[in-house]
């Protein structure tokens, strides 16, 4: 299909045919947009070592920078990811690695081109204020501006600011696609440990959770950073049939068929490859208009990664209709996304700004 993004295109073209980089790296003004959606898309890691033999001289500065770096910061998201899961585990306090570090060590056969900006964990509710002592005394500052019981109805987990010699945390009491809640106890008591090269073993997401959560999570950001819609491409195609009927079940149980039928759209779109997911009888989303390819390139060529102008959120919010499902799943993602906005805006109407009030309303 035609692009209105070269950039766009000759990245994707690159990665699946490494040679052509050659005869891209001579146009230095596409060259230089190529490296920069490489960055946003999370793939300049892999771009730098798929294209290392043919890049020419002025290039190799920058791919060794490249290389080096994600290869220090995935020994360092790993080293965190440790020192977290240890201090849970001596607590008492179930948990386990999503995505991350450790999605890129299970899946990956070179694990530090896929990079990880922070450490997600997933925890139960109950264990909300316990969790949240425990990052202190490990030097984590959690910010927030809204009291805690304001911030439940509207965010799904809590963000520990990244310091000097610490990386940003999260911490998700929930999974969530859009409105729908997915509660954290049933992934915990499904997951299952990596086996760490030092160390105890970490708990991970079982392989059908994985890919299910993986595929939602890159819809639900719009496929705005397509390195998450080819990690479900990639850990689809390791599992089992019995792996695959457990992810249907899910997508029909929580209701997140149209995001299915979206990613498979969307990695056809994008990487010309099949979403191997069973997808049969899925009906295809639609609102206003039936939902085609033509709209999941729209969703990623439009924005530089995330939305930014008034006009982006507010296609980036008419994509997530579309891909409700059916026009009444639409309707009441439209009716619970203008709650939390409405209740958002009138807490701000009424205080003042202040990072520390999440901190201090917390459940104990």
């Amino acid at each position: 299909m035609p692009s209105s993004h070269p950039g766009l295109s000759a990245l994707l073209t690159v990665l699946k045919s490494p040679p052509l980089s050659a005869e891209f790296a001579d146009d230095t003004d596409l060259w230089t947009e190529v490296k920069r959606l490489a960055d946003i898309h999370r793939f300049a890691g892999l771009l730098a070592h798929q294209t290392s033999q043919w890049l020419p001289a002025r290039e190799r500065a920058w791919r060794d920078q490249v290389l080096m770096t994600h290869h220090r910061r995935h020994s360092q998201r790993l080293a965190a990811l440790r020192r977290v899961a240890d201090a849970f585990r001596s607590e008492g306090i179930a948990s386990l690695s999503l995505k991350g570090p450790l999605l890129a060590e299970r899946y990956y056969s070179l694990p530090f081109l896929r990079p990880a900006n922070d450490l997600d964990i997933l925890i139960e509710q109950r264990d909300i204020g316990p969790s949240t002592r425990l990052l202190a005394k490990l030097g984590y500052r959690l910010n927030g501006t809204y009291p805690w019981k304001l911030h439940f109805r509207v965010q799904h987990d809590l963000e520990f600011a990244p310091t000097e010699d610490l990386c940003r945390v999260e911490i998700h009491y929930n999974l969530r696609s859009a409105n729908r809640t997915l509660e954290s106890s049933k992934f915990l008591e499904r997951s299952v440990p990596w086996k760490s090269p030092t160390g105890e073993p970490i708990q991970v997401l079982s392989r059908a959770d994985e890919a299910f959560y993986v595929c939602i999570h890159a819809a639900n950001h719009a496929f705005h950073r397509l390195r998450w819609l080819y990690d479900a491409i990639t850990i689809a195609r390791t599992l089992t049939p019995e792996d695959r009927s457990r992810v249907r079940e899910m997508a029909i149980e929580y209701r997140q068929t149209g995001n299915f039928v979206a990613a498979r759209l969307a990695a056809r779109e994008f990487f010309d490859e099949s979403l191997e997911l069973d997808c049969a009888g899925f009906p295809v989303p639609r609102l206003w208009s039936r939902l085609e390819q033509r709209h999941t390139r729209n969703m990623v060529e439009r924005v530089d990664g995330t939305t930014a102008t008034f006009a982006e959120k507010i296609g980036c919010r008419l994509d997530l209709f579309r891909m409700a499902g059916s026009p009444w799943d639409a309707a009441r993602l439209f009716a619970w996304q203008a709650d939390i906005e409405l209740r958002k805006l009138w807490y701000d109407l009424r205080h003042t700004a202040d990072p520390g009030t999440l901190a201090r309303t917390l459940p104990d």
